[in-house]
């Protein structure tokens, strides 16, 4: 009896946790919207446990037909753990969303594409026209409540094409990142097949302040404005160029 009084609490959480997860998402979500950070979601359907929604906002991105899944084992580990799937203009996408009892919202195994231009909008470098489609595979992404988060895996764009201000072939460019103990998104660039090649490092910080060095080597013609700008911005030498690159994406 004394064994039966001492597991009655849990029973008692599990029917009360088994009654929040089959709770219709429609009737839920609405009254946690303010705890989801900015994101919105429409045309819910489902429960918390398997559900859809047909658009869900996460400002300036917006993804269409989401599902999610509760992977209940994470419950055990002191997280809330949601597989995701959906549309990103069209393209599909997938991640494992989690939030610790003591740590912020993240994301892992993101993985999809979207066009370069996109990306750009999305960053407010709207002046820049890009083509070609970047397919991203993210082992990471951790919100530290900066204006951008910290980001661990590959990204890959191809072909890697400026259309404006100038027009320039890049070929195929790679980034591969890791997320540093101080929240500082590190990464390698690498960018050949054009008429531009480059190897260099990047850093980007959470409130946008991001720098690039690298050496920059010409291999074949390239617009007036980037020879310019090398020969104003980047030390000549080693049949060569050292670009030394810093500015803020604005949000």
């Amino acid at each position: 009896m004394k064994a039966g009084l001492k597991l009655l609490p849990i029973g008692v959480a599990a029917y009360v946790l088994f009654l929040v997860v089959m709770a219709p998402a429609a009737k839920v979500i609405p009254h946690v919207q303010s705890q989801l950070e900015g994101v919105r979601l429409a045309g819910i359907s489902g429960t918390l446990w398997s559900g859809r929604a047909l658009q869900v906002s996460v400002p300036p991105v917006q993804l269409t037909q989401v599902g999610w899944s509760l992977k209940p084992l994470g419950l055990f580990l002191g997280s809330v753990v949601f597989e995701l799937d959906g549309q990103l203009g069209g393209r599909a996408v997938s991640a494992r969303a989690s939030r610790g009892l003591f740590s912020g919202p993240s994301l892992a195994d993101v993985n999809g594409s979207v066009p370069a231009i996109d990306l750009m909008y999305w960053a407010g470098m709207r002046a820049v026209e890009l083509d070609g489609v970047i397919d991203f595979s993210l082992d990471e992404v951790e919100f530290s409540g900066g204006a951008l988060p910290a980001v661990a895996g590959r990204l890959v764009w191809k072909p890697a094409m400026v259309m404006s201000p100038i027009e320039l072939n890049l070929g195929l460019a790679e980034l591969t990142t890791a997320i540093e103990s101080d929240g500082i998104t590190r990464g390698q660039l690498i960018a050949n097949g054009g008429a531009l090649t480059m190897q260099g490092e990047m850093t980007l910080q959470s409130d946008g302040n991001y720098q690039l060095i690298g050496d920059v080597k010409k291999t074949g013609a390239v617009p007036q404005a980037v020879e310019k700008f090398l020969s104003t911005f980047a030390e000549q030498g080693n049949g060569g160029y050292r670009l030394e690159w810093s500015d803020r994406i604005k949000e």
